[in-house]
């Protein structure tokens, strides 16, 4: 399956999501997001998504 790359502010490093587990959020100021749980710390992580990115989430 396809993978996202997320930055975990409380781990400090970079996580990489399944597809299936990313929710896509859109933010106050219009703009697309991916929203992720960081499998290790549990915290909430987000991503403002580039065009290929929000290709792979549809």
């Amino acid at each position: 399956m396809a993978t996202i790359k997320f930055y975990s502010v409380k781990a400090r490093k970079a996580v990489e999501v399944d597809v299936s587990k990313v929710q896509k959020v859109t933010l106050k100021n219009g703009r697309v997001a991916a929203q992720a749980v960081d499998p290790e710390t549990g915290t909430k992580m987000f991503k403002i998504l580039s065009a290929s990115d929000a290709a792979l989430l549809g």
